[in-house]
């Protein structure tokens, strides 16, 4: 797909690698990666979350569970314990947020315990997950069709609304153009995409956590899905239909490291997460569903899972 109204800087690739190819329609929506190395993916038009094991000499990857509807996004909030937002798109009362508990899961067919935590009835299109507080429990969920950022405080499974702005809405009728997507909490902020918008913005957060109400906007002409930060401030940016990956920096430059319109390896760039191992903490690794939303050449590809040493560790 070519933009007049998408930039994405200085072509400046890097080694792509495949780790796991998956059949066809396959929409792989979002990532987690354990602290022991292993993956968690969701995928959104199969009601699947799925495991990983990123190593070649590894076993096949394994379905952990099969909701009853479309699972999106997915953060770690302590250690082996991963909450993901499930529901359909579009109608209020059937997103919920359950807990994905690691803790027991070894791959020889101990299974991954699931149970729902809380209800999030006003919500319409729960995508991004963020981690706010990890001693208090406390992750934001994104809203892409309201607008909103949702915290959910796990262990009163009680639910409000952080924040919602006027930046964070939808501008298209376009039912397909998801408007508030990725988001992401680094040093002391909160980073949003909008991807209706093609902005990217930074949201204050106050000593206890509480949203200021401020947001900033940081860049526009970007068209962004999710995103991962490094070490060094930069953040790496899933542009779902533009079969690609960008790399801004704090300085605002952006430069693409890999992908391109015509890019089927890249086709449809979901979702982005750093690797937490000794061999890997400076990959990044790559979702994407094949070009489910926009294909390569009107051909549809399968989804990946795309390996990136971008030579930086994750923040």
């Amino acid at each position: 797909m070519a933009s007049s109204d998408h930039e994405e800087g200085a072509v400046k690739l890097l080694k792509v690698e495949t780790v796991h190819t998956f059949p066809l329609n396959f929409f792989v929506e979002n990532i987690a990666v354990r602290s022991s190395g292993g993956i968690l993916v969701t995928v959104l038009n199969r009601n699947e979350l799925i495991y990983i094991y990123p190593s070649q000499d590894k076993q096949e990857p394994v379905v952990l569970h099969t909701f009853s509807a479309a699972p999106s996004g997915i953060v770690e909030a302590e250690v082996d314990r991963f909450y993901v937002s499930v529901g359909t798109i579009g109608q209020r009362g059937s997103y919920a947020v359950f807990e994905v508990n690691m803790s027991e899961f070894n791959g020889d067919g101990t299974s991954a315990a699931v149970t729902k935590v809380a209800d999030v009835p006003e919500a319409l299109f729960l995508n991004g997950s963020a981690l706010l507080n990890r001693n208090q429990g406390i992750i934001l969920l994104a809203d892409s069709i309201v607008g909103a950022v949702y915290r959910l405080q796990i262990s009163l499974a009680k639910v409000d609304v952080w924040i919602q702005h006027k930046l964070l809405e939808k501008v298209t009728d376009n039912p397909m153009m998801p408007g508030l997507n990725g988001i992401k909490v680094y040093k002391d902020a909160l980073y949003l995409s909008n991807t209706d918008a093609k902005t990217f913005l930074r949201a204050a957060i106050d000593g206890s956590g509480i949203s200021t109400g401020e947001m900033e906007l940081l860049q526009e002409k970007l068209n962004v899905d999710d995103f991962a930060f490094d070490v060094q401030g930069s953040s790496y940016l899933t542009t779902h239909v533009f079969q690609s990956v960008v790399k801004l920096r704090e300085d605002g430059t952006r430069s693409r490291i890999a992908g391109a319109p015509g890019d089927r390896t890249c086709a449809g760039t979901t979702a982005a997460a750093f690797g937490r191992t000794d061999t890997d903490r400076t990959s990044l690794y790559v979702t994407t569903n094949g070009g489910m939303s926009y294909p390569v050449d009107g051909e549809l590809g399968p989804a990946r899972l795309l390996k990136i040493d971008v030579g930086h560790a994750g923040a």
